[in-house]
């Protein structure tokens, strides 16, 4: 695995979106939102804008995720 040096704040929308799933990867769930919600807000490119929603969508399924057989005794 790729050790990623983010000793800076990230100042593309790219660079944001790479922080985001660097932070996924490491099971930073919160963080790894708010680097994609910031490389939504300042892409100027659809793809890249589309592509932090989705992982943003993902990340809010993931945390939401309930196994309703655990629940039952």
């Amino acid at each position: 695995m790729e050790i990623m040096n983010f000793q800076k704040t990230p100042g593309t929308a790219s660079e944001w979106y790479d922080l985001g799933v660097f932070l996924r990867q490491n099971a930073r769930f919160g963080e790894a939102i708010n680097a994609f919600m910031k490389a939504a807000e300042t892409a100027s490119d659809d793809v890249l804008k589309s592509k932090a929603l989705a992982s943003i969508d993902l990340l809010k399924e993931i945390n939401g995720f309930v196994n309703a057989d655990l629940m039952n005794p």
